[in-house]
């Protein structure tokens, strides 16, 4: 019969079913504020970018950014996204109404929408503008991305416990 031994392992579960609840809570809130960021970067770099509103809504800081972080005993979460109109659109895809009249100009080989510049404009052919799914591929990465930042922080409540 072998024996696997982990030096100190006793000392660091006693350790840490002491721990109060506001070091529990700040772990908690490192690694989800943690991943809610790196979100966000995922989504400031998949973003289509035309204007910009849209990619800089991803950015903390930004007046269309939304970033919410709640710390619970049963439940705790981070919600990230924006507040941009018409970010469903730029992720999911649309379906062009064919026929649909719609004002704006060309410039540099690209339309630009003005209410405005009637009767200048384009009439819409009815083509399907697909997605970027970038809210779908922030996820995805997130989920390689989670272990390392808990990963991470983990290693930090252990060095803390041996003192370095």
């Amino acid at each position: 019969m072998s024996e696997f031994v982990v030096d100190g392992l006793d000392k660091y579960l006693a350790w840490l079913q002491s721990l109060e609840a506001k070091e529990v809570d700040a772990l908690k809130s490192r690694i989800l504020r943690s991943g809610g960021l790196r979100v966000l970067e995922y989504l400031h770099d998949l973003t289509p970018v035309r204007s910009g509103r849209l990619a800089g809504s991803f950015v903390m800081g930004s007046p269309d950014n939304f970033f919410q972080l709640k710390l619970g005993r049963t439940t705790s979460y981070v919600r990230v996204g924006t507040q941009v109109e018409y970010a469903k659109w730029v992720n999911d895809g649309f379906q062009q109404h064919a026929g649909q009249f719609v004002p704006g100009t060309w410039a540099s080989g690209q339309f630009h929408y003005q209410p405005d510049a009637y009767p200048q404009g384009m009439v819409l052919t009815g083509k399907h503008v697909p997605g970027a799914h970038m809210f779908e591929k922030a996820m995805d990465y997130m989920e390689d991305d989670m272990s390392t930042i808990i990963g991470f922080e983990l290693r930090l409540l252990w060095n803390k416990l041996a003192g370095g």
